[in-house]
């Protein structure tokens, strides 16, 4: 039970970079300039890297986390993601080539 409100959503197409903080072979945490709600669903573009092929990952947010840096007067948005379709033969070989520290 609750109220519920209907938000509409936006069309437009967005592309950004990313830094890639941290992979397993469930999915990737990334460091983004901009929040991502949980349980979005999207499609992370990953370029060409070594011999494999650029290639569209489908993926969900777990958790989005705000994270400053003092330091270096840095601010971004710690986003955990996970991959709708882990087990398949391009997300294996891009978990192997990361954990063998080559990308």
């Amino acid at each position: 039970g609750g109220d519920y409100e209907v938000v509409r959503g936006d069309d437009k197409i967005i592309f950004t970079k990313v830094k890639i903080l941290d992979m397993s072979a469930g999915g990737l945490c990334i460091e983004a300039k901009h929040q991502i709600k949980k349980g979005v669903t999207f499609d992370l573009e990953i370029p060409k890297i070594k011999h494999l092929d650029t290639n569209v990952v489908r993926c969900e947010c777990t958790r989005s986390i705000f994270r400053e840096d003092p330091l270096y007067n840095k601010s971004f948005h710690e986003v955990g993601l996970k991959f709708r379709n882990p087990n398949n033969k391009y997300l294996k070989q891009l978990y192997e080539l990361a954990i063998a520290k080559k990308i």
